[in-house]
């Protein structure tokens, strides 16, 4: 089956290097309004308008994959996968295939699961559902629909993952968890106790020190180490 990537920003960018090593990618498109008459290509594969794209690359030939962020809280994504469901097109997924896939993982449609990511037996992950490079999935999570998992990040084993979630670059969670919808979850954040809808959950940056480096070096113990 011919592919169709939804976008033609950063993240259309990232999947189209990922996925074109294992898709027939054909085509971009994105809404009338992101685009002119003088845009007629995106690295170098025509970029059609969204209304006009099952004229010229009907569905019964192509399915669409929708690479957009986290916007709206991934309501934005999740409206994208709908549009392109009501002209008629199969909602592709993306699976590195770096990732080992067991027998009892289910995968929605919708998904993208990019390089060296650990599923653990018995996992299932929602239709629409984005996740980055270097993810642990523990065994028996279940995620929910059009969540966001960015790179780095461990859930531990039988933690259940409302819908629309934003994790930020390794944040973590405890085993067996249940997390609301819509949460929002900063980066190197710990999430240790269940959670509500729409809760946002924040970690202190890191500090800065009154040292320069080699000066802390020095004062650590740590200066000529091999």
């Amino acid at each position: 089956m011919k592919t169709i990537i939804y976008g033609n920003g950063a993240i259309a960018r990232l999947l189209y290097s990922y996925a074109r090593h294992s898709m027939d990618i054909v085509a971009f498109t994105v809404d009338d309004a992101c685009i002119d008459d003088a845009t007629t290509s995106f690295l170098g594969l025509p970029l059609l308008p969204f209304s006009q794209v099952a004229l010229q690359l009907p569905p019964d030939d192509h399915d669409m994959l929708i690479a957009v962020g986290f916007l709206e809280m991934n309501a934005l994504r999740a409206r994208k996968h709908r549009e392109a469901e009501e002209k008629g097109y199969r909602l592709a997924s993306f699976v590195h295939a770096s990732v080992l896939r067991h027998d009892d993982v289910l995968i929605e449609d919708g998904c993208i699961i990019l390089d060296h990511v650990s599923i653990h037996p018995g996992c299932r992950i929602g239709r629409g559902t984005f996740i980055s490079s270097n993810v642990n999935l523990g065994h028996d999570c279940v995620i929910g629909t059009y969540n966001w998992i960015n790179a780095g990040i461990a859930i531990a084993g039988g933690c259940s993952i409302g819908d629309a979630c934003f994790f930020g670059v390794n944040s973590s969670t405890a085993h067996g968890l249940r997390l609301g919808a819509r949460n929002f979850i900063a980066a190197n954040t710990l999430i240790n106790r269940d959670t509500l809808d729409d809760q946002v959950y924040l970690s202190e940056a890191g500090q800065l020190f009154r040292l320069k480096s080699s000066s802390f070096l020095k004062f650590s113990g740590m200066a000529g180490q091999a």
